[in-house]
């Protein structure tokens, strides 16, 4: 399309602009026709800019003219016309005013733009004001700038001593709708204007002087506030800005060759600022007041901002060391927060590593401020501030990531200040790490399951507040990144040196740091004598072993007395689990001295050490080769067995020993039973020497229970019943029986040691006795339909009844049965001889007494059941009979029976006389 085309598109609506502008008071519908008139002379603009080079100076002066009608009359107009005239100039301006707009209308059009800008206008000319007219002004002061600093003309022109006051004017108006206005258009627009208005001052010293208002207008913005809050893009952009005028004005290229002394202003222009050293010295101090606040933006939540920070603080490294001396320490650390955001990637690490590989004088800075760091390490973890101290160490962290590669950034501080920190946590943790224990309710049931014996790695040690959990999750990333760097093990040998000095807090930071210091350096830093043997010592294997002899002592101690004992324990158990994985299956020799000990802390009652003594013993069965941890146990019982018995031999009272045993049980189920005849007569002898101890001999008898439930798992008593025959042998009879021959032999040698135990099982008793009643008449009936009633058989002695299978006449008060089956038959001896000894040995009250006369009544006659009942109560056993004697007959014959049963009458008291029956 040519000049003449374009020229015929643009007449049209330039022609209809110009009419309804002259008409504008005359008519009243003109104020709609003269927006239509604008809106169609905008898109023929917008239509003709579309191609690149369609617009010259005359046309873009020929397009300008009816708009400047327009804006004439600007008190009259609607504000919808206004925005459509900027519109249109706007398009005009980012056209590039066909390369032809002159300094005079530049300096016109900045003052029109500002006037149009301001919030106030509509009180001062206009008829009103939007903020989508102040965001399209400031966007053609924008353009303006951009235009006008194209030509070297327009630069001189824009800091003319004419036009000092309009451009401060102006500038005044972009940082007041930066700072003050609720639309975030208007201060995006806003940010962009001063940007431009930087970039087209070619005159450093005009800048200079409005240097001071725009930092602090920027700083205001970027400050993080409740109220107010710019959008992310302002702040990216808002630091961009306050990047360029740093550059313009403080880098090291423009400072470095100011005057000491400002020049007399005599000949200068009095609007303009006069640079010198001591101006650089005062601007410094307030630019380090400024970023300090803009710093604050590191946490940022959007990238973009994150990013932008760093190109401002990398300017200030890079571009400003020596003029912005004073920030330089303030910009490494907000970079170092940087990289280590999470989120942020990779990109700001690496920029940072490839600065300080080419940058030894940044490397020697960091290095500095790592120093100094480690050094307050302490000082802040013993401040409440939780943001700090987590603040620290991730600084800490990406330091020595960053130096992961230079064998020479760590010291001994480093140690020092890494046990200073975590034992100050430790310390805060009071009451935390005691023994959890609940002395009053033992673990002897199946709380000690396999539940999570499936468990193959430690789970963290538990403190008393998430705060706390979370500060060790960053020591324990510090310890990771420490890990990869050569000087790690020099650090762990000073560590593992101090295990056993100092304060408890002290030597459990110690400890800690040892251990996973000395886990991480094998995955993350491996050396080349993990591979190879030269016959020369690896220090950390050396270091290790260290560890492990220390363990050891730990875990065998006793009474270790301490607040936190039971984190020595766990980390003790890690330590070992360690030392089986690298030593694979050449470990097993060690298992005589550690598997007690790990065992040992299955008994605990600290859930948390307990679930660490499952974990140990998975890793270290999986490492040895061990199937499981039940095998690696039953593999190795021998040393467990020796180790019990002897505590139990040499009257080791503690809780533990039997706990193990329980759990070993759970462990290995009943193939382990085989090994423990001999531990039998141990717990029989410690329960006849602290049955004075309840909590003990509670625990004693849990393992022989827990005995027979594994024993009666044994597939040799798996038996199974004939289905056709209902009455078969029952397995779990000989259990019952033998059962109830154990709990008489107890009341027989314990005494009234057993009466509330006796007390609080009666029911149990009677259930077994129902039990028995029960076969007993199903056998009853069994044998009267299978047997033919003139069948004689001599009658069976069983101990229970006695059953014939026709009716017969017997003197004996004791009616024995013909028949019952195997099962019931030893249960009921077996209730019978438990009865007789809770009479003989045991102290019950009368109603249990007369319970038990009731069920032993079927065999009351026998000589050792009327014994053992008299031994409780002779006169009520002498009443019994008697009137069993009564009900069984009164003929001669029966009396004499029933007084040889009865034997002879009760004594009494001597002034009782009993009547002659």
């Amino acid at each position: 399309m040519d000049r003449q085309q374009i020229f015929q598109l643009l007449k049209q609506p330039c022609i209809r602009l110009l009419q309804v502008t002259a008409n504008l008071s005359q008519k009243p519908g003109a104020r709609n026709e003269l927006t239509q008139a604008l809106f169609d002379l905008l898109t023929t603009l917008r239509s003709v800019t579309s191609r690149p080079g369609a617009l010259d100076a005359r046309l873009a002066e020929y397009a300008f003219v009816p708009i400047s009608q327009v804006l004439r009359i600007s008190r009259q107009v609607p504000v919808r016309a206004l925005e459509l005239c900027l519109e249109c100039i706007s398009t005009l301006l980012s056209a590039g005013w066909g390369g032809g707009l002159e300094p005079a209308l530049s300096g016109q059009l900045l003052i029109l733009f500002t006037f149009l800008a301001k919030p106030s206008s509509a009180e001062n000319g206009i008829t009103a004001t939007s903020e989508e007219l102040q965001s399209l002004a400031l966007k053609c002061m924008s353009e303006l700038m951009t235009q006008v600093s194209c030509t070297k003309q327009g630069q001189q022109a824009i800091t003319a001593t004419a036009n000092i006051p309009a451009l401060g004017e102006a500038v005044l108006v972009m940082l007041e709708s930066l700072t003050d206005s609720n639309s975030n258009n208007v201060k995006l627009q806003a940010v962009h204007a001063v940007k431009a208005m930087i970039d087209a001052m070619a005159d450093d010293d005009a800048l200079a002087s409005f240097l001071p208002r725009i930092v602090s207008s920027i700083t205001k913005v970027l400050t993080p506030s409740s109220s107010n809050r710019p959008g992310f893009r302002v702040v990216e952009q808002g630091l961009h800005v306050l990047a360029s005028l740093l550059i313009r004005l403080l880098s090291d290229i423009k400072t470095k060759d100011l005057p000491e002394n400002a020049p007399n202003k005599g000949s200068q222009d009095d609007t303009k600022v006069l640079r010198s050293t001591a101006w650089l010295h005062a601007t410094t101090s307030q630019i380090k007041i400024a970023l300090a606040s803009v710093f604050k933006l590191r946490d940022h939540d959007k990238p973009e901002v994150r990013q932008a920070l760093l190109s401002l603080c990398l300017c200030i490294i890079q571009d400003c060391r020596t003029s912005l001396s004073l920030c330089v320490s303030m910009a490494t650390e907000t970079i170092i927060n940087l990289a280590g955001h999470e989120g942020s990637g990779d990109s700001i690490e690496g920029q940072l590593k490839r600065l300080l590989s080419v940058d030894q004088k940044l490397s020697d800075l960091l290095r500095e401020i790592l120093h100094g760091w480690i050094v307050a390490l302490p000082r802040l973890m013993q401040s409440k501030d939780d943001h700090s101290r987590r603040r620290i160490i991730q600084q800490i962290s990406i330091s020595l990531r960053l130096f992961e590669e230079d064998p020479t950034v760590l010291d001994e501080r480093l140690a020092d200040g890494l046990r200073e920190g975590v034992s100050a946590v430790f310390a805060d943790a009071k009451g935390l790490g005691e023994m959890k224990e609940n002395t009053s309710i033992a673990i002897t049931d199946r709380t000690l399951t396999l539940s999570s014996t499936k468990s193959s790695s430690f789970s963290p040690l538990s403190l008393q507040f998430k705060g706390q959990d979370d500060m060790m999750a960053e020591f324990r990333i510090l310890i990771q990144e420490l890990a990869r760097s050569s000087s790690a093990l020099s650090v762990a040998q000073r560590l593992t040196q101090s295990v056993g000095l100092g304060t408890v807090e002290t030597r459990l930071a110690s400890l800690w740091l040892s251990i996973n210091l000395i886990k991480d350096t094998a995955t993350s830093n491996p050396s080349i004598d993990d591979f190879l043997d030269f016959g020369t010592p690896n220090p950390r294997e050396e270091l290790l072993d260290d560890l492990y002899s220390h363990s050891l002592t730990l875990l065998n101690q006793r009474n270790m007395g301490t607040e936190t004992s039971w984190h020595f324990s766990a980390l003790a158990l890690e330590t070992v689990a360690l030392q089986a994985k690298r030593h694979r299956v050449d470990f097993r020799p060690e298992l005589s001295e550690v598997l007690y000990p790990v065992l040992h802390h299955l008994g605990s009652s600290n859930t948390a050490l307990r679930e660490h003594a499952l974990t140990c013993l998975n890793i270290v069965g999986e490492a040895t080769g061990y199937s499981n941890a039940g095998e690696l146990v039953v593999e190795n019982v021998d040393y467990v067995i020796n180790a019990v018995g002897l505590k139990l031999a040499y009257g080791d009272v503690s809780p533990q020993a039997p706990q193990v045993l329980l759990m070993m049980m759970r462990l290995c189920g009943p193939s382990l039973l085989t090994y423990l005849d001999d531990l039998v007569d141990s717990i029989f002898d410690a329960l006849e020497r602290y049955h004075g101890y309840p909590k003990l001999a509670e625990l004693l008898f849990s393992v022989l229970k827990g005995m027979v439930e594994e024993g009666a798992k044994a597939p040799q008593l798996l038996l199974e019943s004939d289905s056709g025959n209902k009455n078969g042998n029952d397995p779990e009879a000989y259990v019952v029986s033998n059962a109830l021959d154990i709990l008489a032999l107890m009341c027989e040698h314990a005494g009234d040691f057993m009466r509330t135990r006796i007390e609080d099982s009666w029911h149990l008793v009677k259930k077994v006795y129902q039990c028995t009643k029960q076969h007993e008449n199903r056998n009853k009936a069994s044998t009267k339909t299978k047997f033919s009633s003139t069948l004689k058989i001599n009658a069976i002695e069983t101990g229970m009844q006695r059953l014939s299978m026709r009716p017969q006449q017997t003197m004996s008060i004791e009616r024995p049965e013909l028949y019952v089956n195997a099962p019931s038959r030893m249960i009921w001896s077996s209730l019978v001889g438990l009865l007789c000894s809770i009479a003989k040995y045991v102290t019950i009250r009368e109603e249990r007494f007369e319970d038990t006369m009731n069920m032993l009544d079927p065999v009351l006659a026998r000589s050792d059941v009327r014994e053992a009942l008299e031994c409780a109560n002779a006169d009520a056993v002498w009443l019994r009979l008697y009137k069993k004697s009564q009900r069984g007959g009164s003929d001669e014959t029966g009396m004499k029976k029933s007084q040889m049963v009865m034997g002879k009458l009760p004594v009494g008291k001597p002034h009782w006389n009993f009547a002659k029956v």
